[in-house]
């Protein structure tokens, strides 16, 4: 809407420069009077009374896991969702974290990506060894 409006005031100005150039020229080499052109802006309105209201937009929410099912080796948090991604640390057995929920298939595997309780490391881990936290 703003690009529509943005080009109709350039053609408005365009004219009028156009227009005023004409009557510097020598009355013998005048052309003719230029037409008037007319603009007309259409736009929707609401319905009388009604305020639109937007949409708030969603903001994913984190829901609080624990590592579980390692047998006690742990679980690698990667930079990246899949195996080929380095390994930031490894997480205990019964780490608190904030699990976010997007969640990707790569290799086998659904990754969901995390942030542990403290906030010192973020990054992707397998979801099955996930659990919530009670």
């Amino acid at each position: 809407m703003k690009k529509a409006l943005g080009l109709v005031i350039g053609v408005l100005l365009m004219f009028g420069l156009w227009v005023g150039l004409a009557r510097l020229r020598p009355a013998a080499h005048q052309s003719p009077p230029p037409v008037t052109a007319r603009v007309i802006l259409i736009t929707r309105s609401p319905a009388p009374g009604l305020t639109p209201v937007p949409s708030p937009t969603p903001t994913p929410v984190a829901q609080r896991m624990v590592v579980t099912g390692t047998g006690g080796i742990g679980l690698r948090l990667r930079e990246g969702p899949g195996l080929p991604y380095a390994v930031v640390t490894i997480l205990d057995e019964g780490t608190s974290l904030w699990a976010f929920p997007e969640a990707v298939e790569a290799d086998g595997l659904r990754w969901r990506r995390v942030r542990t309780e403290d906030g010192a490391f973020e990054g992707w881990v397998a979801e099955s060894y996930l659990a919530p936290a009670d």
